[in-house]
């Protein structure tokens, strides 16, 4: 009786169960194949589940697709893993706390669980590392041991000084933000329908490799490139350059310029030198209007949700009335004088 209900019990043949990500990058997807066989003589169901206290079969930066599906006797199926760091888990990598390590439970339904295990490699960025951390790094972020990194985030969580180079002054802004900035001020302020076209994902990816891993002296890529790795650089940044906790107060204030400068002045040192030199380069580029299509209400659109983001616990609950006084608030400054 036992052998026969093990003969109609079901289960899997896996093709490998070990798989190793090596130098995995922002943005840089990977992907690992194996295949999953209906050994047993009965059709089952096969589903990657939660570990115990998980919500999600896996990791943020990690997919398995397909994630559940059927399989007759005999068929087989190919599943891929694919690893793709987005900004939603940029930063938790690198600051180290979290790494390319996973492990996954491939359930079978009235059978039994196999186990997958994820490991590999990951090479920071700056795209994902704050503001204050990149202005204290004179060299490309690929050059900063590890360990240094990670000290350096945990140290300006905790607003302690840093024992090594804490004479050395901070940058103004992050070398990053202003290579990207030199280069749309140089080059693209004629460009036509710039922040409106998006740039090509190879070029994407040249630049911010050319980044973390040097000082160039010119961005590869075209403009309208440059142009959307200076979006996602912002997009990216765990902290925004218009602090979360200063975000209301924003909105409070954005029908008194008087009220919104001084805000600003509130930021710290090298939130508020990114945001006035960001604010600088948008007006001259609003200069040059007729030749690249660039609006003010179409910039403060842009920007505002990259800038002036509402802290994660209220973004569900942003209005539109909200996201209004947002844009106002922005506008303060794209319209204002060369003092703001």
């Amino acid at each position: 009786m036992d052998r026969m209900e093990n003969d109609f019990l079901p289960s899997l043949e896996l093709s490998r169960r070990e798989f190793m990500f090596e130098n995995v990058k922002f943005r840089q997807l990977q992907k690992e194949k194996f295949q999953i066989c209906n050994n047993g003589q009965v059709p089952c169901h096969f589903s990657f589940i939660p570990k115990l206290n998980d919500t999600q079969y896996c990791k943020p930066w990690l997919r398995a697709e397909p994630f559940e599906g059927y399989l007759e006797p005999n068929e087989t199926v190919d599943i891929s893993l694919d690893v793709y760091v987005s900004k939603d888990s940029v930063t938790i990598l690198n600051s180290g706390e979290d790494k390319i390590e996973d492990i996954l439970v491939l359930h079978l339904d009235r059978g039994k669980d196999y186990f997958l295990t994820i490991s590999g490699s990951y090479l920071p960025s700056c795209f994902g590392t704050s503001l204050e951390a990149l202005c204290r790094m004179k060299r490309p972020i690929r050059e900063v041991p590890v360990t240094k990194l990670i000290d350096l985030e945990k140290s300006l969580l905790r607003m302690v000084p840093l024992d090594e180079d804490a004479s050395e002054q901070p940058l103004q802004v992050p070398k990053e933000i202003w290579l990207l900035v030199d280069h749309l001020f140089r080059y693209a302020c004629h460009q036509e329908d710039l922040f409106q076209t998006p740039g090509m994902q190879e070029e994407l990816q040249q630049i911010i490799d050319c980044l973390d891993t040097s000082i160039p002296e010119t961005i590869p890529g075209s403009n309208h490139s440059v142009a959307e790795a200076l979006l996602i650089f912002l997009e990216a940044l765990p902290e925004p350059v218009i602090c979360y906790e200063l975000y209301q107060r924003c909105l409070d204030s954005a029908h008194d310029p008087r009220i919104c400068r001084q805000v600003i002045s509130q930021l710290p040192r090298c939130h508020r030198n990114v945001f006035r030199y960001l604010m600088a380069f948008l007006r001259e580029l609003l200069k040059f209007s007729d030749y690249n299509n660039v609006s003010a209400n179409m910039i403060a659109t842009l920007f505002t949700s990259l800038l002036l983001r509402p802290p994660p616990n209220l973004m569900a609950r942003q209005t539109p009335s909200d996201r209004q006084r947002a844009i106002q608030f922005l506008l303060v400054f794209l319209l204002g004088n060369e003092e703001d």
